[in-house]
């Protein structure tokens, strides 16, 4: 009996000793990895500034891919939300908001884990040279008690390693995307109705010159038929972009008209008649030559895919000044790009 007495009083003093010690340990917990990604911060930024994406770079989806997500809220910025239900014994249960977002410097996000705790995750967004550097991190308040801040002394490890598998999967994720920085660019989201439209299709190659000329003969080939069936212009004249590759320009010169004719053109027939599309769309203002064109398409083309969105449908430009009355300074053309 005295072995076995001695032994609970050593026992009962190294219990208490932990539990002085653990009193003693850190309350606040920070864990942080890093990572340089070769894209535009504006890429980067975004992916993460809302959960459309996230499933793609998450180092939690392969953890528990049968998880159930809920995405609420607005699709980016402050608000947006994600929670998820999944088995306890892997990603358990959960949400996380975006609480705070400065485009394109930092976010962050606040975390809510129920009875384990309401960390709060950090990310930074650095600029340097043609990478971007993200810094993601998280504090954690692990309470009162030393079960907790015991438990705090596992954080790095367990908690940083899925941080450097998520950047890993962020990396892959921005360096397959387009390269355009869109920081600059000003887009709006706005939902289009169908008008009819008369239309002539047509091709061309790449240059300029050629272009032109294509895009004067199909609205040449427009205007007879509209005179002939007396159809009046109800907005600006615009073009379809059907296609833009290695081997040229196709595209449909249109013109919204006042009805539609009692009868429709033979399917044969150089000019048609259609609806133009209807739903929500990508608008960007382009002031100047139609030539500078291409910067605001390869900017709103990165801006798209950062944003997770798909393109059920051709984009098209809509010409709102009249390049022969107006200085070509001073030119402005509508950009739609169709989204879901």
């Amino acid at each position: 009996m005295g072995i076995l007495k001695k032994a609970l009083v050593f026992l009962g003093i190294l219990v208490a000793i932990l539990i002085v010690v653990g009193f003693l340990l850190p309350r606040k917990v920070h864990v942080e990895r890093s990572v340089t990604i070769a894209a535009p911060r504006s890429t980067v930024f975004t992916i993460v500034n809302g959960f459309r994406l996230f499933r793609k770079w998450s180092p939690w989806e392969a953890v528990d891919p049968t998880m159930k997500v809920t995405i609420e809220g607005p699709e980016w910025g402050v608000g947006a939300k994600q929670s998820w239900v999944g088995d306890p014994k892997k990603v358990g249960s959960g949400s996380e908001t975006i609480t705070e977002s400065v485009p394109y410097d930092s976010l962050t996000v606040a975390l809510d884990f129920g009875d384990q705790g309401q960390p709060i995750s950090r990310w930074t967004f650095t600029t340097e040279g043609d990478n971007t550097k993200v810094v993601w991190g998280m504090d954690a308040d692990m309470g009162k008690g030393p079960v907790g801040r015991y438990f705090g002394l596992m954080m790095d490890k367990m908690v940083g390693n899925d941080f450097a598998k998520g950047l890993e999967g962020l990396k892959k994720l921005a360096e397959g995307m387009p390269k355009a920085d869109f920081d600059d660019l000003k887009v709006e989201i706005v939902d289009t109705t169908a008008v009819p439209i008369a239309f002539a299709s047509s091709t061309s190659g790449k240059g300029e010159t050629e272009i032109a000329a294509a895009i004067g003969a199909a609205f040449g080939q427009v205007g007879r038929f509209m005179a002939a069936a007396k159809l009046k212009q109800a907005g600006p004249v615009m073009t379809i972009n059907t296609k833009w590759d290695e081997t040229g320009y196709a595209f449909e010169a249109a013109v919204p008209i006042d009805r539609m004719p009692e009868a429709l053109p033979a399917s044969a027939a150089p000019v048609g008649v259609k609806q133009s599309y209807a739903g929500r769309v990508l608008k960007v203002v382009h002031k100047g030559a139609y030539r500078t064109l291409q910067k605001d398409y390869d900017q709103l083309d990165a801006y798209a895919a950062a944003h997770g969105y798909e393109r059920p449908a051709p984009t098209w430009d809509e010409y709102v000044t009249d390049p022969g009355k107006t200085p070509e300074p001073d030119l402005i053309t509508n950009i739609y790009m169709p989204v879901k």
